[in-house]
């Protein structure tokens, strides 16, 4: 009887110690995740920051260099159609995108491929209004307003990689995918919706590094 007593006692307090094992692990787990969630968005904040100063003198505003509203790890940089121009319903590159492209990218790629910033990806939407195609239901209106998108994308994406060069542009392309988005997120006007955006996620690092390697 005394053995079975010490042996259910034993059990017990295994038990009880692999729960009190169990408990620690999960606290420790809480506060790595909310660390590395500090340290994204602090990391995020200080590259916002600095696109912003460097973007300026190039035309951007702070409305157009945003914080992800859906991803705090995350920068939208938005170009508006009047700069990319392209035309309704095609998704070839005209002129004005590539010269868009040509001034502008080599300064966006410097300050992405910094290793400061630990940029993980970045990824080209491209957006388009809800203008019908004639002859077609919405449906498949739709449809093919996806297909615009994601040529158009490509098309940025191509003209950007043949601007870059060397070590840049191998950074960049590691980086770099393509999407679109249709017109499932669209502004206020069609000339709004139809844009380009340059997403742009950071992964976890000491953003007081990150602002002590800007300031040398």
């Amino acid at each position: 009887m005394e053995d079975r007593d010490n042996s259910e006692h034993l059990g017990s307090s295994l038990t009880d110690l692999m729960t009190s094992l169990m408990v620690i692990f999960i606290l420790l787990l809480l506060v790595f995740i909310s660390h590395t969630a500090s340290k994204d968005a602090a990391l995020s904040d200080t590259l916002l920051k600095e696109l912003r100063i460097e973007l300026k003198p190039q035309g951007f505003n702070e409305n157009s260099i945003i914080p992800d509203p859906k991803d705090r790890n995350a920068i939208l940089v938005i170009v508006p159609n009047h700069l990319m121009g392209f035309e309704s319903k095609e998704a070839i590159l005209p002129l004005a995108g590539k010269e868009f492209l040509q001034s502008h990218i080599p300064q966006i790629a410097g300050i992405l491929c910094n290793k400061t910033f630990g940029v993980d990806s970045i990824v080209v939407e491209g957006h388009t209004d809800r203008q019908p195609w004639q002859g077609f239901s919405p449906e498949v209106s739709q449809n093919k307003n996806l297909t615009l998108s994601q040529e158009r994308s490509m098309a940025v994406v191509e003209e950007a990689l043949n601007v870059l060069k060397g070590d840049t542009r191998q950074c960049f392309l590691d980086k770099l995918s393509a999407t679109g988005r249709g017109d499932r997120e669209l502004e206020r006007t069609d000339e709004e919706s139809r844009r380009v955006i340059f997403k742009i996620h950071v992964k976890a690092q000491d953003a007081k590094s990150a602002e002590q390697e800007l300031t040398r």
